[in-house]
């Protein structure tokens, strides 16, 4: 650690308010006013300054030679005592309701081997979903040790809406931008009054990505049917013989997928081999942590199209990055993703008895 005089300490502040407190351009001044002597670190600047408002002195204090060590058990004791009776809890509340600094709970806690760590939010689970998870899950578990291409011959298909705001994470978002500068105080749109969305059908098969097809905002069973009928084989033309062979159709079970006509049309088209409710395989309800295009494809999907700084301006704009964003997802995409991914939650669902995999993973 080094140390300077007082006569150096001084001179850094007067640089320091000469250059109305920007560290970088107090360093360069320093260096200009003072060619021969050792040259400080940008940080010492800003310490040296706040040294002597907090304390009254531009001279290290013992405090400033480390943390001293903390022999209060009952203190300790207080502060554990605290985030285990209440784990939600946060530092800065145990630090006020004791009246002690935030760094004195932080050290504590760390010291004890607590640790922050986030919630993973889950889908909900009701009475009877987790034995139906089990079957459905046993059932690709056995046919993929028969068939080792089975996994990869399902076409997961799903719809998902997206909107002109789409979904930010404030919590993780940043802006860096040099110390000297302060706060830049960098804006971004959140949301507006003038509102639109559109409806996305998509599929996944193998290492191929099929659509996006834009369907109606409000989807029913007729205008699924007609979907099926008319446009689903052209979005296929590109797979390979027999992998449309040897297709198995997946579909969860929302009212437009249960309509009479279109599962007469998957028992003609797919005879007992399509996935979905009243199928020959059923789709177990509430369960999108077990098909990749929730835990994969629409997860990447809305980050690429909702990570441009500009915000979404027109319906058109937002038709257009949803295309581009699918067109780059096929370039990166693997078997693995079906195959890998899904195996994997799947064995953990049955460890855990048909329950929630994603806090697991």
């Amino acid at each position: 650690m080094t140390f300077y005089t007082p006569e150096e300490y001084a001179d850094m502040l007067i640089c320091y308010g000469y250059c109305d407190c920007a560290s970088a351009q107090a360093r360069n001044e320093y260096i200009t006013r003072y060619p021969g002597r050792r040259v400080p670190n940008v940080a010492v600047f800003d310490r040296v300054y706040r040294r002597l408002r907090e304390t009254g002195s531009v001279l290290r204090q013992n405090t400033d030679m480390g943390r001293p060590p903390i022999n209060d058990e009952e203190q300790d004791n207080d502060i554990v005592q605290r985030f285990r009776a209440d784990p939600t809890t946060s530092t800065n509340i145990v630090a006020r309701d004791l009246g002690l600094s935030q760094w004195r709970v932080w050290f504590t806690v760390h010291t004890f081997g607590l640790y922050p760590y986030h919630y993973t939010p889950v889908h909900v689970i009701e009475e009877g979903d987790p034995a139906r998870r089990l079957d459905f899950c046993r059932f690709l578990l056995n046919a993929d040790v028969e068939d080792p291409d089975f996994l990869r011959n399902i076409l997961w298909t799903d719809e998902s809406k997206f909107n002109k705001d789409g979904i930010t994470n404030y919590h993780n978002a940043h802006y860096w931008a040099p110390k000297e500068l302060r706060n830049p105080n960098k804006k971004r749109v959140k949301g507006s009054q003038r509102r639109f969305s559109v409806n996305v059908w998509m599929g996944i098969i193998s290492n191929h990505l099929i659509g996006p097809y834009f369907l109606p905002d409000n989807l029913d069973g007729e205008s699924y049917e007609n979907f099926l009928r008319a446009d689903l084989s052209d979005l296929l033309d590109d797979l390979p013989l027999k992998l449309i062979r040897d297709m198995w159709f997946q579909y969860d079970g929302c009212p437009a997928h249960f309509r009479r006509s279109v599962r007469n049309w998957l028992d003609t088209n797919y005879p007992n081999k399509w996935i979905g409710r009243g199928g020959p395989l059923p789709w177990p309800a509430r369960s999108p942590d077990l098909t990749p295009m929730d835990f994969h494809v629409w997860e990447c999907m809305k980050s690429l199209v909702y990570s441009e700084p500009n915000p979404v301006s027109s319906l058109e704009d937002l038709r257009e990055r949803i295309v581009d964003a699918a067109n780059k997802m096929r370039t990166t995409l693997t078997t693995g993703v079906v195959k890998t991914g899904l195996r994997r939650r799947v064995r953990q669902c049955i460890r855990n008895r048909g329950g929630h995999v994603e806090h697991e993973l």
